[in-house]
């Protein structure tokens, strides 16, 4: 019965960072943004502490080096693992646990041969949504509010947990898109705790994500890094096992499916020049 718990959680929290840093435009306004910066911020982010998730604050226009650097005293480079699965995502990512129920869910990938404005049209891409997460996704709406500024709103199926099966769960994230220089990207996504039509019933009742696309030669480099309270009455912390901790690693593996998507595009382009 554990492992089948076990797999439940892992599947379900799949989403948490994929969803959170995917659809984050909107098809119809275009790649917008809300403010831009000829380069990324210069002054020191303030460390993530182990019992102090609440107060941090990933800032805004920091480098991905920077908040991966942020991240430093929690965890170090070597905890990275490789993930490669049969559906193709691959990349690095990193479960680290926060203390109490907070967690810190981290993942590195490349987008071969694109540009990050075309990573930004995958994530809207409502097709690509439903392909790698269709189990566990009803509905994704997502809706313009000003420039660069958007919300989000997910209905998730019902999920199994230990005492049986969850109703549909709803939440809404707010997201802010900033450029910086000529071609990079940082997108931060929120939960919107006030927004009426969250469930009770949800992953997690805090949940903040910083995503940053930066353009390195021919590629896009994605680090997607998420610090979440989850909700125990969804991710229990049972007496032989933390399901937060395994929650935090399938969190950090949600957006990998990137690396597979641009992989193969750059594949049939390949493969079109040829013939």
């Amino acid at each position: 019965m554990e492992t089948c718990f076990r797999v439940s959680i892992i599947l379900f929290v799949l989403l948490l960072i994929s969803e959170a840093s995917a659809n984050i435009f909107s098809s119809d306004a275009g790649v917008t943004s809300n403010q831009h910066r000829r380069n990324y911020a210069q002054e020191s982010l303030k460390k993530l502490k182990y019992g102090s998730a609440d107060t941090f604050n990933f800032g805004r226009f920091q480098s991905p080096d920077a908040i991966d650097k942020a991240m430093s005293d929690c965890r170090s480079a070597k905890s990275f693992k490789h993930h490669s699965s049969k559906d193709g995502k691959e990349g690095y990512y990193c479960s680290t646990r926060l203390g109490g129920d907070w967690v810190l869910a981290e993942s590195k990938q490349v987008a071969k041969d694109c540009v990050p404005e075309e990573v930004l049209a995958a994530y809207l891409d409502g097709n690509n949504q439903k392909k790698w997460n269709e189990d566990k996704v009803l509905d994704i709406k997502i809706s313009r509010t000003g420039s660069g500024l958007y919300r989000q709103d997910m209905v998730l199926k019902p999920q199994r947990v230990l005492t049986g099966k969850t109703t549909i769960m709803r939440y809404t994230q707010t997201i802010c898109v900033d450029k910086i220089g000529i071609s990079n990207y940082n997108a931060f996504v929120e939960l919107d705790t006030k927004s009426k039509s969250n469930t009770k019933l949800r992953p997690f009742h805090i949940l903040k994500v910083n995503v940053g696309l930066e353009q390195v030669g021919n590629d896009v480099h994605i680090y997607a890094a998420g610090i979440m309270k989850v909700n125990r009455k969804i991710v229990p912390n049972l007496v032989i096992f933390d399901a937060s901790g395994i929650a935090g690693a399938m969190a950090g593996r949600g957006t990998l499916w990137l690396s597979k998507h641009f992989q193969d595009r750059s594949t049939k382009i390949r493969k079109t020049r040829i013939e």
